[in-house]
């Protein structure tokens, strides 16, 4: 294994946080794995004992340089197979990965709002050595792994990824309530609508590629292209629940096959909000097209906005667009009223569900937010894109104050049951290393 290059913590950190890392991670030092697990090649588990064999568990920086944490696991002699078995490391490690499950944990857990560039960054401030290209194949191997056990297939094909399986347990929205039924009462939820939209954030030099592109066909008098090549992401959002519903990060163009797969763990839900995309048309039973989008379409063909822009009266534009919007919207609250009475509050009069994709559109930006830089391959951008969609429907912290999610409330999220090979049922159910004791001074 290559050797880190030289760091150091620095003087812009909490040393309060920086030594309670490493002191706990100390703790977990000269930790034996001795328990026996069925031998990878026959099956059978019938052994003698071999030797003990070191691996790092996590690499602490110290003002003397860097420290190795090193656990020991015993290793046994099959006398079915006559091969070498080491014991079960899945108490501290995940299969194919270096450091030990806290360690990998925390990395990802960061990765879900930094590119690994800054995770390596944000770790050496609190003590631990893990370098970017390791956080990257940590994020890739999240990734594969979510879509191998929450992948939703067609064809034989994972085009999407199911995250209400990976929070709740559950396939769709109908499983949800019925699952959760006394839960969402509790929390004041009658009934749940969805929310689809897709965004495109860039590849890694693609608006550079844009740029001499344009420069080229502006000299051979030809428009410029308008957008620069891109990943497509699609989201399923489920606004009363503030989650996600289903992810897809994908090289090739949305169609109505890419949007059936991602409204699968929708089914279920009220009605649905999307764009005007005609992917969406056969698709989505219930949809309702987002009311921001039609007035959009309506003012393209509307001679007086056309009028009011040409002349440059654009208060009056403002105030025509906004009464046209009212107009529209009553209309559209009366219809839903009356076909979705379930979302009407007869206390304030007021219509609670979605009409326009506001919400989605939100986590459209939250999405890229997150991604922060461009990525050049779909699997990197994959295993972020799905890291924040798993943090923001698992919140506990919104529009300025603390506010739990649902799913923070409810799910049974964790990290265990994605990166480890045979997962946990329950977060309940998940090894950690056992806590150093704290000794109180008396004063």
């Amino acid at each position: 294994m290559r050797r880190p290059n030289p760091k150091e913590t620095g003087s812009f950190h909490s040393e309060f946080l920086a030594e309670a890392v490493r002191n706990w991670l100390r703790w977990q030092h000269g930790t034996r794995l001795t328990e026996p697990r069925p031998c990878p090649d026959c099956g059978e588990q019938h052994y003698r004992k071999h030797d003990f064999k070191e691996r790092i568990f996590a690499i602490l920086i110290t003002d003397d340089g860097f420290e190795e944490i090193i656990v020991e696991y015993r290793r046994f002699w099959c006398k079915n197979c006559e091969q070498t078995v080491s014991a079960d490391l899945s108490s501290l490690f995940y299969d194919d990965c270096l450091y030990g499950k806290p360690i990998v944990n925390l990395c990802l857990t960061l990765a879900a709002d930094n590119p690994p560039t800054a995770v390596e960054n944000h770790l050496q401030k609190i003590g631990i050595q893990v370098d970017k290209d390791t956080v990257a194949r940590y994020v890739r191997e999240f990734g594969d792994k979510f879509a191998e056990r929450h992948g939703i297939t067609v064809a034989g094909e994972s085009l999407a990824q199911n995250v209400l399986a990976a929070l709740f347990d559950v396939g769709t929205v109908e499983e949800l309530k019925e699952e959760y039924g006394e839960e969402l009462a509790e929390a004041g939820i009658d009934d749940v609508a969805g929310c689809a939209d897709e965004t495109y954030p860039a590849k890694k030099g693609a608006k550079k590629d844009l740029y001499e592109e344009n420069m080229e066909r502006k000299q051979e008098g030809k428009n410029p292209r308008p957008h620069p090549e891109g990943f497509t992401v699609a989201l399923g959002y489920l606004p009363q629940l503030d989650c996600f519903a289903s992810v897809q990060c994908r090289n090739t163009a949305f169609a109505s096959v890419l949007a059936n797969a991602l409204g699968m763990p929708m089914e279920g839900v009220a009605y649905y909000v999307t764009d005007d995309e005609d992917c969406y048309n056969d698709t989505f039973p219930g949809r309702v097209n987002c009311l921001f989008h039609r007035l959009c379409a309506r003012a393209r063909d509307d001679e007086r906005v056309e009028e009011l822009h040409k002349e440059g009266r654009y208060e009056e534009l403002e105030a025509y667009l906004e009464a046209e919007y009212e107009t529209l919207y009553e209309q559209e609250v009366e219809e839903l009223k009356e076909e979705y009475p379930s979302f009407w509050d007869e206390e304030t009069g007021e219509f609670t569900g979605p009409v326009t994709t506001n919400a989605i559109e939100g986590g459209n930006w939250r999405m890229k937010e997150k991604l922060g830089v461009p990525y050049r391959r779909c699997r990197s951008a994959r295993g972020r894109v799905l890291l924040g969609a798993v943090s923001d429907s698992l919140s506990v912290y919104r529009n300025g104050r603390p506010d739990v999610s649902f799913a923070q409330r409810h799910g049974t999220f964790c990290f265990e049951k994605i990166m480890a090979d045979h997962p946990p049922r329950s977060p309940d159910c998940v090894t950690a290393p056992p806590a150093p004791p704290v000794s109180i001074r008396a004063r």
